[in-house]
């Protein structure tokens, strides 16, 4: 759960085992400086998006800690990537895998989308063993991972940000159900400001997550409280690297201004 957390605070600072991820063009690559407390430059990640085939994207969460700090690799994902398709104006997720370290062995765990029989199932598999099914749900409505949320958010799926607004939106189960509540500030123009929490089905809410971002949707910084260490924070190495506009092309007449 500690993974999740940490991957929607990198993902949205702004966190392929079916294809050859090198051979699909790179639309966007952000880079981001993760610093905790005092110490700046733990660890240095990068979000990429590409298209691997018209309509089809792959966004990917990577990078690692620094030294002394890859002590904290123990949390964070080896990588973490989502295939999503454009349909109906939005950007649906159909295949979310991470890799990462556990107990020393390596585990990549994958969510698999079947929107035609309405059910979402999580797979695992550990060291070379066969991948196994862990569960799976009934998919009665849309679910969002981290990146997919960004993207969607980014490229106005859900309507405009308007201040003092609640957004509300189901996130991958554990297999009980979360969702992830935005709380969105005012806009300078400049920078907006975006606190985000995790509720869970018993009501624990993690968090809050906290967001300066940009004209263009992008995160500027973003941080958490972190007991012991005050700040978990991240910034934004480059903003030249954030396209400008429409970043990706996707928002057309089709777009709907419903949140599910």
């Amino acid at each position: 759960m500690f993974r999740i957390t940490a991957i929607f605070l990198l993902a949205l600072l702004l966190l392929v085992l079916a294809g050859p991820v090198g051979a699909a063009p790179v639309l966007e690559n952000l880079p981001y400086r993760i610093s905790l407390g005092p110490w700046e430059k733990v660890a240095e990640v990068n979000l990429t998006l590409r298209e691997t085939e018209p309509g089809r994207y792959l966004a990917e969460f990577s990078g690692g800690a620094k030294g002394v700090w890859s002590l904290l690799s123990r949390w964070l994902p080896d990588w973490y990537r989502t295939e999503m398709i454009l349909k109906n104006g939005r950007l649906q997720p159909l295949i979310i895998r991470e890799k990462f370290q556990k107990d020393g062995h390596r585990v990549v765990k994958e969510y698999r989308f079947d929107y035609q029989n309405n059910r979402l199932e999580c797979w695992r598999q550990s060291d070379e063993r066969p991948s196994t099914r862990e569960w799976q749900v009934p998919l009665k409505e849309a679910v969002y991972d981290p990146l997919s949320l960004f993207y969607n958010i980014r490229m106005g799926a859900f309507g405009p940000l308007t201040a003092g607004e609640t957004w509300r939106f189901q996130t991958i189960p554990t297999p009980d159900p979360q969702e992830f509540i935005l709380h969105l500030g005012p806009d300078t123009g400049q920078i907006r400001k975006v606190m985000l929490t995790v509720r869970e089905k018993s009501g624990h809410e993690r968090g809050p997550y906290f967001f300066q971002v940009g004209p263009e949707g992008v995160p500027r910084t973003a941080w958490i409280r972190v007991l012991r260490f005050g700040k978990l924070s991240g910034q934004l190495r480059d903003p030249g690297e954030i396209r400008k506009g429409d970043p990706f092309n996707l928002s057309g007449p089709g777009m709907s201004s419903r949140r599910d």
